[in-house]
């Protein structure tokens, strides 16, 4: 489906995932078919039902996914090139088509694992220094009785990055 490649158009938005094993599950031959598959509306069968139908014929008739070249993922490694760009983390998301909570959490196990150095601008104000102060006082088994802790501002992203950097510096000494 080369319109999603040249399109820039990422694939989940063009169809979820419990959207896709259904497609696969019912194997639609028509336009009427697939509409009827959950998440197909009238408008997306539109956009993208005949290339859908198309390619299901092709895999039908034997045909297979190739590998597209170039094209294996590495998310992390994607990730630690925008970092090393100076791109902020929201940028990171916006630049690779994830969420920015998904981002967060990479970014959070990559300095956990000392691929990457904690950066204090990825938190606001003093958010980090009352982390770690509510940190010190109930522990960090679960986020969510910090975060209950803390002001309603404090994110659990900035969570997550302040303890991940923490755990670090325990592992380290």
């Amino acid at each position: 489906m080369s319109w999603l490649r040249s399109g820039g158009i990422a694939a989940f938005i063009v169809m979820h995932d419990t959207s896709l094993a259904e497609l696969c599950r019912v194997k639609p031959r028509s336009l009427s078919e697939l509409r009827r598959v959950s998440g197909f509306g009238d408008r997306k069968t539109e956009l993208y039902g005949q290339d859908i139908l198309d390619a299901l014929g092709r895999f039908r008739n034997g045909a297979r996914a190739a590998e597209a070249p170039g094209n294996a993922s590495n998310p992390a490694g994607e990730t630690l090139k925008l970092l090393q760009e100076g791109r902020t983390l929201e940028e990171i998301a916006q630049a690779r088509g994830r969420q920015l909570s998904s981002v967060v959490s990479m970014v959070a196990a990559m300095v956990e694992r000392g691929e990457v150095d904690f950066e204090p601008g990825w938190i606001h104000g003093d958010h980090q220094e009352r982390i770690e102060q509510t940190y010190k006082r109930l522990g960090m088994e679960r986020l969510k009785p910090l975060k209950d802790a803390l002001p309603e501002e404090v994110t659990y992203d900035e969570i997550r990055l302040v303890l991940a950097c923490l755990r670090r510096q325990q592992d380290n000494s």
